[in-house]
């Protein structure tokens, strides 16, 4: 089956705010990642799974040169995601140079949130770099703190997953007679209870654990994980919904 992918405009998630999204077929994503099939993934639950589903079947979406068309159409400064849930273009562990060169001339001037779990192989590398050196902005995805510091070396920007401590608890109310997400607990509380746990990789690399998890912010407004100077900080994202036990434990490993 070929590769499908699809472009949302305005993305609904709150915490990616109303920014263009990208989703790429199951296919892309790498055996390697410890949260596939079961381990926690966040988008295989929820309405995300649905239409992650049907890009993969075919019955949502195109090719990646037809997705990107207004990728590239933004305009300058304007930021976008790729692979709401998907990898890099490429089968499994493999990724494609044509296709990440055609994100990345569809991205140019324009700010990325990228990440993969594409294993850092010396092909795959190479296919990076180059890409990265075209200016696109890419974050490994590190399955935990210490696999942080082992990505950190390749040179590139990295992203890990965290234990659910470090997020602030949330709880499910009903307005309206809609089912809502409020914080459980204030903003000086989560603060005083998550000052203790080690905000460092084992290296002693910073990790600045994503403002959407315990603020009122999203993507669109933070931006970070767009930035290509973070002074060699770890973004760090705690592990949360109906795989968060199984994540957390990824994570501590």
């Amino acid at each position: 089956m070929t590769t499908q992918y699809h472009v949302t405009l305005k993305s609904r998630n709150v915490k990616v705010g109303k920014i263009p999204v990208v989703t790429a077929s199951k296919a892309t994503c790498p055996d390697v990642c410890p949260l596939k099939n079961g381990g926690g993934c966040y988008a295989e639950s929820g309405p995300l799974a649905l239409h992650w589903d049907q890009v993969t079947s075919g019955e949502r979406g195109g090719t990646l040169s037809e997705v990107l068309e207004p990728i590239a159409a933004l305009p300058a400064g304007a930021i976008w995601r790729y692979g709401q849930a998907g990898d890099l273009p490429g089968e499994n562990l493999q990724i494609d140079r044509d296709g990440l060169m055609a994100i990345a001339n569809a991205a140019m001037g324009k700010r990325t949130i990228l990440y993969t779990h594409k294993p850092p192989t010396k092909e795959n590398l190479a296919k990076l770099t180059e890409a990265k050196e075209a200016g696109l902005h890419i974050n490994l995805s590190a399955n935990s703190p210490r696999h942080a510091d082992m990505l950190a070396k390749t040179g590139f920007d990295v992203v890990s997953i965290l234990p659910a401590e470090f997020g602030r608890t949330t709880k499910r109310v009903k307005i309206g007679g809609k089912t809502e997400v409020e914080w459980a607990e204030s903003l000086s509380d989560y603060k005083r209870r998550t000052k203790p746990l080690n905000h460092s990789t084992p290296a002693g690399r910073k990790i600045a654990i994503c403002p959407a998890t315990y603020l009122d912010t999203n993507c669109a407004a933070c931006g970070l994980c767009a930035k290509p100077e973070r002074n060699g900080a770890v973004v760090g994202f705690p592990a949360h919904g109906s795989g968060a036990k199984r994540t957390s434990a990824t994570a501590r490993g």
